[in-house]
């Protein structure tokens, strides 16, 4: 009789836990501003802070440093805060040009490219890790970033490009993407397919030279 009563009260505990989670994740409308360094696994160049002139995303440029969150709330569009010490949402967005690809920025909402997060503290576009840094004719040691398309994206003229990783700089987490900003346990009424996103993980690097 004991061990029955033994078992009811272990059958009740579990379901209790099940429906009051100690450690329910809840979905994030943006991600912590973060700054961005580029690695290329090469001997041209190994680091890049991530630079914007205003108009596109850039390395080794005499510019000012890239700060940037990823906004779930907007489609997990790529925002430029007001500061780089704030989190407040500015009004510019990265736009992935639907021609060359290069990541370029846009005062329209509209304009903006969907589907970015971070992926093993990774920047990722359209699931891809993949980036790639094409050098600006017009100035020696400098180069524009462009997403890498799954390797069909071609630099400018020809130009000989060079494969990199945006890694990203915050301590918050190192995942920010549809499949793992949700809930937990989501509500029984809610609807839409979970969005399956796998990437092979890899060392994480942080820098603090900046």
């Amino acid at each position: 009789m004991h061990l029955v009563n033994l078992i009811i009260t272990v059958f009740l505990l579990l379901n209790t836990a099940h429906g009051f989670p100690l450690f329910k994740r809840f979905f994030r409308p943006s991600s912590e501003v973060f700054s961005v360094i580029a690695h290329h696994n090469g001997g041209v160049f190994k680091y890049h802070l991530l630079k914007w002139n205003g108009e596109a995303l850039m390395l080794n440029a005499d510019e000012e440093a890239f700060f940037g969150r990823v906004r779930a709330s907007q489609g997990y569009v790529l925002n430029l805060p007001m500061t780089g010490t704030t989190g407040m949402a500015g009004t510019i967005n990265v736009q992935v040009d639907n021609t060359t690809n290069q990541l370029i920025t846009t005062p329209s909402a509209n304009n903006a490219s969907h589907g970015f997060g971070i992926f093993n503290s990774r920047l990722a576009y359209q699931n891809s890790t993949e980036f790639l840094a094409c050098p600006d004719l017009s100035y020696r040691g400098q180069y524009s970033v462009y997403f890498g398309n799954f390797n069909k994206t071609k630099c400018p003229s020809n130009a000989r490009g060079y494969t990199i990783e945006l890694i990203v700089q915050t301590n918050a987490y190192s995942n920010y993407n549809p499949s793992s900003n949700r809930d937990l346990y989501p509500p029984s009424n809610a609807t839409g397919p979970d969005i399956p996103i796998v990437l092979k993980g890899q060392n994480t690097k942080r820098f603090y030279f900046f």
